[in-house]
């Protein structure tokens, strides 16, 4: 949707002007039908555009320039409300896993070429980064968040940018602070796990996509829950209780 919504607004389509039919702006845009008719329907109810049984898709008004988007947000603001929670670390990773195992799913049937590409680019230079400690962290956010973004769907997305500091544990991968759980064979299992994800979106199976996910984040669980103690994880700066 937002990538539609930016194309009206940077060429500054007026109103009246042909987007397309839903087979062309599928072509256009390298997402399926069912994405794009999401997006046109969800502009459409944004008064930005309209559709005419077949003719094509219409712009109707100009984005709102003042219009508030997901990546304009004041993230301490966004935040301020999750900040309040009174929830355990581990509570966060089960909300995790319900996100990313369904978002993995999605983006297996959803994604575009560019965006598996995005996937797959994110998880190589994961591996191609073992060595180096501190670039891991972003590494794996970037892998985890190009698969929101091949979802499709606008309120995924925005719920990963506001909620990736509360459900991804930062930091994950230092040795120096967590010695027992960051091992060689740790990280190494998770370059595994992150091409057997990448396989798995790129077959379009969803079912396997989803089943990918929960596997690798089911083990991040197990071993996150033995520093628990039942309650907040030295692993996490976030989520704290009283």
């Amino acid at each position: 949707m937002q990538a539609l919504k930016t194309h009206i607004s940077d060429s500054q389509l007026e109103s009246g002007f042909k987007l397309g039919s839903l087979n062309e702006l599928s072509q256009q845009f390298g997402v399926s039908r069912t994405v794009i008719r999401e997006a046109v329907s969800a502009l459409r109810s944004d008064g930005i555009v309209e559709s005419r049984h077949g003719v094509g898709v219409f712009v109707r008004n100009q984005p709102r320039a003042n219009a508030q988007e997901p990546e304009t947000y004041d993230a301490d603001v966004a935040l301020a409300p999750f900040a309040r929670l009174k929830t355990s670390f581990m509570d966060l990773l089960e909300l995790r896993m319900a996100f990313e195992v369904h978002a993995a799913g999605l983006a297996a049937t959803r994604r575009s070429w560019a965006q598996e590409s995005n996937i797959w680019n994110a998880a190589r230079q994961f591996e191609s980064s073992l060595e180096d400690e501190a670039a891991l962290d972003h590494l794996d956010f970037i892998f985890h968040r190009s698969i929101a973004e091949a979802t499709n769907n606008g309120a995924f997305i925005e719920f990963f940018s506001l909620m990736s500091l509360q459900i991804l544990p930062q930091p994950a991968f230092s040795k120096q602070l967590n010695p027992a759980l960051i091992t060689p064979d740790y990280i190494q299992n998770t370059v595994v796990e992150h091409r057997a994800i990448c396989e798995a979106i790129s077959s379009g199976s969803s079912e396997k996509a989803r089943e990918a996910m929960r596997a690798h984040l089911s083990r991040s669980h197990l071993r996150y829950r033995g520093f628990s103690d039942g309650g907040t994880s030295p692993l996490s700066n976030v989520a704290r209780e009283d």
